[in-house]
């Protein structure tokens, strides 16, 4: 993916999480406990690891977690913290 426009490769490891998330066992409502509608979010974000970063990495279920349009708005003001799982 990395040699495709930034915003280009973004959405496809975007779209990969998105299934990888959904195939998961992990939560599918928010932390909030609202569960009509989640979005997949990075705790640390694809922008923040190095370009040579394996997809299997930066898409590791750790990092992801749903969130409801209101907490992810939240979440990338800095009004909400999400510690990723160890």
């Amino acid at each position: 993916y990395s040699n495709s426009n930034p915003s280009n490769s973004y959405a496809r490891i975007r779209d990969n999480a998105r299934c990888l998330y959904k195939k998961s066992d992990k939560p599918k409502a928010c932390i909030c406990g609202y569960d009509k509608h989640y979005e997949i979010c990075y705790i640390k974000a694809i922008k923040d690891f190095d370009k040579d970063t394996p997809i299997v990495v930066v898409n590791s279920l750790d990092n992801l977690v749903a969130l409801c349009p209101n907490c992810h708005w939240e979440f990338d003001k800095g009004l909400l913290k999400i510690c990723p799982s160890s």
